[in-house]
């Protein structure tokens, strides 16, 4: 999953389907292959709890919720839950079918960027 997305504001932007493979599993949690043995994390990890890196992103999945959804180190990849297990599949699952067109967004002249 990493790179992908919008990356602002040290939060990752995506769509379901950039991280499970498929909306039809069941348990989605699973499918993403969390850790789930760890407590959630509220606030930002200081630190991977894999690989000890600082570098630590928060996912946003559109259509779930309002904001981070989990957490995911930018070197090794683990994902660290914030919410339980049931409430992060319970988010996840409002995700399904849900899907983008960059095409129409509009346009945004570039010295307008962030």
């Amino acid at each position: 999953m990493s790179k992908l997305g919008l990356l602002k504001n040290n939060c990752r932007l995506v769509i379901l389907e950039d991280i499970v493979d498929s909306e039809d599993e069941p348990d989605l949690v699973n499918s993403l292959e969390i850790n789930t043995k760890l407590s959630p994390s509220k606030e930002k990890p200081d630190s991977c709890t894999e690989c000890n890196s600082y570098d630590i992103t928060g996912v946003v999945v559109m259509g779930s919720i309002e904001g981070i959804i989990f957490w995911e180190c930018d070197d090794c990849e683990e994902i660290i839950l914030r919410y339980p297990q049931k409430v992060t599949e319970k988010y996840l699952q409002l995700a399904k079918g849900l899907w983008t067109n960059p095409s129409d967004w509009g346009y945004v002249p570039r010295k307008n960027f962030n």
